[in-house]
């Protein structure tokens, strides 16, 4: 995915000057919030429409668009503290994380369903991005950060639930091949792979999972597949 990048230029007015690649400390994710769209879509209109704001990428369900080169200014996490931090909690790097030392990524919304949620296709792209870009920069599992982190705004909303959150980062901080990994065990899997820890437990609760005479014997991506049927509410 990241090997085939497709490069649409954003509108000049949208975004700011360059900078070194030793500036770019974070990563941002956000959403776009749009009901069915695409990463080309959006990066078109970026492309074509002057709105003083900007990101660096785009990703969706066939892969990823960039907008704004890595070594410019996006403007994407600038604007005032949301006034409702104090309840909801975000907020907390206001002024820490900036336009000018950060990438932010922006995450579709594929399928127009009522609901604003990036499908699974969609975040396995993003995982994919987002490790590609902090090996590039260095960047460490503790600087990738939501748009709610820097300012407040519910941005990815369906990321401000914190185990969420903290399953998607799990998963960026995986190591390469985590796919065909096999895992014998709840504690293995709670170690190696806690975005999926929540739904083994009710699975083997249940004796859904009970796996062969070895142990449960479950590869990285029959986990993604539970995951994903136990999200959609298969297995209430």
């Amino acid at each position: 995915m990241t090997d085939d990048i497709e490069f649409v230029p954003c509108h000049s007015a949208n975004y700011g000057g360059m900078r070194l690649a030793s500036d770019v400390r974070w990563l941002v994710y956000h959403y776009t919030g749009n009901d069915g769209d695409s990463a080309a879509n959006n990066a078109a209109y970026y492309a074509r429409t002057v709105v003083k704001a900007s990101a660096h990428y785009f990703v969706d369900d066939g892969g990823v668009t960039r907008s704004v080169p890595d070594l410019y200014v996006a403007w994407a996490v600038g604007g005032q503290k949301w006034s409702d931090c104090d309840r909801t909690g975000g907020g907390t790097l206001y002024g820490v994380v900036t336009n000018a030392n950060s990438i932010s990524i922006e995450l579709c919304d594929t399928r127009r369903d009522g609901a604003l949620m990036a499908s699974e296709a969609t975040l396995e792209n993003a995982v994919e991005l987002g490790r590609m870009l902090m090996r590039r920069y260095g960047i460490p599992i503790g600087r990738v950060v939501r748009h709610f982190d820097v300012t407040g705004k519910h941005c990815p909303a369906y990321f401000m639930d914190d185990a969420r959150w903290a399953a998607f980062k799990a998963q960026l901080a995986a190591p390469e091949g985590a796919a065909q990994a096999r895992f014998q065990t709840v504690a293995e899997i709670g170690a190696r792979a806690p975005w999926a820890l929540a739904t083994v437990e009710k699975l083997t609760a249940r004796g859904a999972v009970n796996g062969t005479g070895a142990g449960l014997d479950l590869s990285g991506d029959m986990l993604r597949t539970l995951v994903i049927a136990d999200r959609a509410g298969a297995f209430q």
